[in-house]
C-alpha cells in the first residue's frame, strides 16, 4: 500500500490539492505495532516507498499512555524525518477502533474548494446533508477552526470533531480545518481519498451556486 499512497499523493499534486512538499499520509495494519508515515519536506510527486518513516507505537501501563519512536526502515528513510503532522497521525493510529480487523489510512491534503468553502464561512458538515451522493458514503464532521499547523492543538481539535473515542472508533470519515485543509480516514488509500474527492466536488457546486 505504500506504492498506492505514492500514487494518491501524485494525483493530489496533479489536482492542485497540494504543492510539491505539502500533504501527508499514514497507514497502519491492525495486527502491527507500528505505522508508516510520509516524511517531511519530500516532493510528493516523486515520493517513493523507501522514503516512508516507520513509527513504533509504544503502549504504557495506563489506558491512554502511549508513545512513539522511529524504527529502521531503509537507508534512505533513516536520513529523513517524519511529517510535522505526526501528532495528528499518531493519535489516529495508536488505536484502530472500527478498523481493528483491517487497515487504517489517514490522508491530509489541501483541496481548493473545500478550503475556499470554509474561508467563505461554510461549515462542511451542514452542506453535506443536501447532497445524498455525498452523505450516502461520506460522513462529514464539523469544521476545525483556525489552529496552528503541525501542533498538538490541531491534532486534538481534529480528534474532537471526528469524535475519536478511547477505543479508537471514529464517528466521521472526514474533517475540514479552516484555512488549511482536510483529514480523511478509511481502510485503504483510495477509499480515504474518495471522501475528499466527494466533498471537494460538492464544495465546488455550492460555491458556483453562490447559495450559501
Amino acid at each position: 500500500m505504500l506504492e498506492t499512497i505514492c500514487d494518491v499523493m501524485l494525483d493530489a499534486y496533479k489536482r492542485n490539492w497540494i504543492t510539491s512538499r505539502d500533504g501527508n499520509v499514514s497507514i497502519r495494519h491492525h495486527d502491527r505495532d507500528h505505522f508508516y508515515i510520509t516524511p517531511s519536506g519530500i516532493r510528493k510527486q516523486t515520493l517513493q516507498p523507501d522514503q516512508f518513516k516507520k513509527i513504533k507505537i509504544i503502549s504504557g501501563s495506563g489506558l491512554n499512555e502511549y508513545a512513539w519512536e522511529e524504527m529502521e526502515h531503509t537507508a534512505i528513510s533513516s536520513r529523513l524525518t517524519p511529517s510535522g503532522e505526526i501528532p495528528l497521525h499518531f493519535g489516529l493510529q495508536k488505536m484502530m477502533g472500527q478498523h481493528q480487523d483491517e487497515v487504517r489510512v489517514v490522508v491530509h491534503v489541501h483541496p481548493t474548494y473545500c478550503i475556499a468553502a470554509m474561508h467563505a464561512g461554510i461549515d462542511l458538515s451542514t452542506i453535506s446533508t443536501d447532497f445524498p451522493e455525498l452523505n450516502r458514503y461520506t460522513k462529514v464532521a464539523a469544521n476545525v477552526g483556525d489552529v496552528p499547523p503541525t501542533s498538538q492543538k490541531l491534532a486534538d481539535e481534529c480528534f474532537t470533531k471526528l469524535e475519536l473515542d478511547t477505543q479508537g472508533n471514529l464517528k466521521y470519515d472526514i474533517v475540514g480545518i479552516k484555512g488549511h485543509g482536510v483529514v480523511a480516514i478509511d481502510s485503504s488509500p483510495w477509499s480515504a481519498y474518495e471522501h475528499i474527492e466527494r466533498l471537494e466536488h460538492i464544495c465546488k457546486i455550492v460555491l458556483a451556486s453562490k447559495n450559501f
